[in-house]
């Protein structure tokens, strides 16, 4: 289930933390990638979705790094973030171990083409 969600912000060093803050980014490598990324080249774009993962009802979130068409989901509070390529088209997120998610943290399965805008949740 989606708890919260925000699509395409645009971070600069002006509005890291205020931004950061406000996405409440819980992974930590999720938000040294924004400073890290921001470093580089000044402003980026990203979108967050902080979804409750099952088993046990745990916080997972997943963060889209659109400049680079890659993102990072954690399905759990303390579990590791796992990185991968996103569909813009079908938002969906590939890992670079193969498996598939929605951006509310579920998995995709043969024959899906959802998405996460808005009117599709």
């Amino acid at each position: 289930m989606l708890v919260s969600y925000q699509e395409k912000v645009r971070i600069t060093k002006d509005n890291l933390a205020q931004t950061l803050e406000a996405m409440n980014i819980a992974a930590l490598a999720q938000a040294k990638e924004i400073e890290r990324l921001l470093s580089e080249r000044g402003e980026i774009v990203v979108s967050h979705y902080a979804f409750v993962a099952s088993p046990g009802n745990q916080r997972g979130e997943l963060t889209v790094f659109h400049d680079l068409s890659r993102g990072a989901i954690c399905l759990s509070e303390a579990g590791e973030n796992r990185w991968g390529d996103w569909d813009e088209t079908y938002e969906i997120l590939t890992l670079d171990d193969g498996e598939k998610y929605y951006c509310d943290g579920k998995p995709v399965y043969g024959g899906d083409d959802g998405s996460c805008s808005l009117g599709n949740i």
